[in-house]
C-alpha cells in the first residue's frame, strides 16, 4: 500500500502549531468493507452529478456546491467549462455556442499562422514564438513532448499571446494549459486520467476530436488567466502579493516555522516562485492536480486568494521536516519532493486545512488582517 507524504511527515510535526487541524484517523481494518463504502459514495456521487447535470438548464450554484469535494472523472471535462463559462448552462444552446467557440479559435489561428501573416510578426512576436517552444519540452512527459502535442500547445499559447498584448507568454503557462489538455484528453476515456497519462502519442485519437480539445484549452485557459492577468504582467506583481500574503498567513498559523525561515534568511520566492506561477501544477501527479483544480474553478474568480492558502496548508505539513534544515538544505527537501510521493487523501487534508485557514482570516478582526492579503470576503 502506497504511504502518502503526509503520513511520512506526521511522526516528524511539531506540536507548537495550535491552530493546525488534525486530520482525521484513517482505519486500516476491514479494508474491503472500506471499499465497498467507498464504491457505493462514489456511485451516489456521480448520480447526483448525473442529476444536476441533465437538466435542461443547470444550476450551476449546485454544480459549484456538490464539487467542492471533488468531481466525478466522468463529468470534470463538463464541468470546469461550465465553471470557466465557456459551456452554456442551457442544453438548448450548448452545442451550437460550443461549435460556434471552436470555429472562431481556428479562424483565429488560420488568420496568426497564414504564410501572409507570418511575414508580418513583430520582433516580439517571433521572441515569443521561440520562447514557447523552449519551453514545452521541459516535462517528464512522454506525450507532452510528441510532436503534435507540441504543435497544439503552440498554436494555442501563441494565439493566447497574441491576443494580450500587455502580458504577452511568460514561462509558466504552459504549465497552466497541461491540467486542461489532459482532463479533455481523459473525457475521450469515460474521464480516465490513467488511461491517456502515459501514451507515447495522439495517433488513437481523430482529427476532429484533437481539435475540439485544442480550442477547449485554448478557450478555458483564457477564461482561467482572465482573473490571474496581474500575475503575468510586467514584473508579475500579483505573484509577489501573493508572496507576501504567504508570508503573513505563515506568520500566524506556524510562528515557529515563519520565525526558522526568517532566522535562515530564506527568501518566499526562492521556493515559492513556481508554486505561484505555476499553480502547483509541476509538484502533483496530474490526477492530484484535478482534484486541486476543482476546487480551484468551482471559484475561479478567487484562486489567487484560495491558493494561498494551499500553499500554507503545504508548508505546515512539510513543516515538520523543514524546521531543522538550514537555508540550503530547506530550499532543496521543497523542491526534491516526488510529485508521485502525495495522494488524494494528501490533497483532501490541503485542501480541508486550507479552508481552515481561509475561513481564520476572513473571521479576524480588520486590525489582523495584512493590508497586503488578498481579498478575505467568502
Amino acid at each position: 500500500m502506497k504511504t502518502s507524504l503526509f503520513h511520512r511527515f506526521r511522526n516528524n510535526e511539531r506540536k507548537h502549531s495550535p491552530q493546525m487541524t488534525k486530520p482525521p484517523v484513517i482505519p486500516t481494518s476491514r479494508p474491503s468493507s472500506i471499499q465497498i463504502s467507498s464504491d457505493k459514495t462514489s456511485q451516489r456521487r456521480e448520480a447526483q452529478f448525473q442529476d444536476v447535470l441533465s437538466a435542461p438548464v443547470i444550476d450551476l450554484e449546485k454544480i459549484k456546491s456538490i464539487s467542492w469535494a471533488g468531481v466525478p472523472d466522468k463529468y470534470r471535462a463538463t464541468v470546469w467549462r461550465l465553471f470557466l463559462d465557456y459551456e452554456p448552462v442551457n442544453s438548448a444552446i450548448r452545442a451550437s455556442t460550443l461549435n460556434h467557440k471552436r470555429c472562431d479559435y481556428f479562424d483565429c489561428v488560420e488568420r496568426v499562422f497564414s504564410e501572409s501573416q507570418r511575414h508580418l510578426w513583430t520582433n516580439a512576436q517571433k521572441q515569443t514564438q521561440s520562447q514557447i517552444m523552449r519551453d514545452l519540452p521541459r516535462t517528464h512527459s512522454v506525450l507532452l513532448r510528441s510532436e503534435r502535442v507540441q504543435q497544439l500547445f503552440e498554436r494555442a499559447l501563441f494565439v493566447w499571446a497574441v491576443r494580450h498584448p500587455a502580458s504577452g507568454y511568460v514561462q509558466g503557462m504552459n504549465d497552466l494549459m497541461q491540467p486542461f489538455f489532459f482532463v479533455f484528453l481523459a473525457a475521450t476515456h469515460d474521464g480516465k486520467i490513467e488511461e491517456v497519462e502515459n501514451l507515447q502519442n495522439l495517433d488513437g485519437f481523430t482529427e476532429d476530436q484533437l481539435k475540439e480539445i485544442e480550442a477547449d484549452c485554448f478557450w478555458c485557459f483564457s477564461k482561467l488567466l482572465d482573473g490571474l492577468q496581474d500575475l503575468y504582467t510586467k514584473d508579475q506583481p500579483g505573484l509577489y502579493k501573493m508572496l507576501d500574503s504567504l508570508s503573513n498567513v505563515i506568520d500566524r498559523v506556524d510562528p515557529c516555522l515563519a520565525k526558522h525561515i526568517i532566522d535562515q534568511e530564506i527568501q518566499y520566492q526562492e521556493f515559492a516562485f513556481r508554486w505561484m506561477n505555476c499553480l502547483l501544477v509541476r509538484e502533483f501527479s496530474m490526477s492530484i492536480v484535478f482534484r486541486l483544480w476543482d476546487s480551484y474553478l468551482c471559484r475561479h474568480q478567487r484562486i489567487s486568494t484560495g491558493h494561498v492558502f494551499i500553499c500554507a496548508a503545504m508548508l505546515t505539513i512539510l513543516s515538520g521536516r523543514l524546521i531543522n534544515l538550514n537555508h540550503t538544505d530547506f530550499i532543496i527537501e521543497i523542491q526534491s519532493i516526488d510529485p508521485k510521493s502525495w495522494t488524494v487523501n494528501d490533497m483532501e487534508m490541503i485542501i480541508a486545512q486550507a479552508y481552515v485557514y481561509e475561513k481564520m482570516f476572513s473571521n479576524s478582526p480588520s486590525h489582523l488582517r495584512s493590508a497586503s492579503m488578498p481579498n478575505f470576503n467568502v
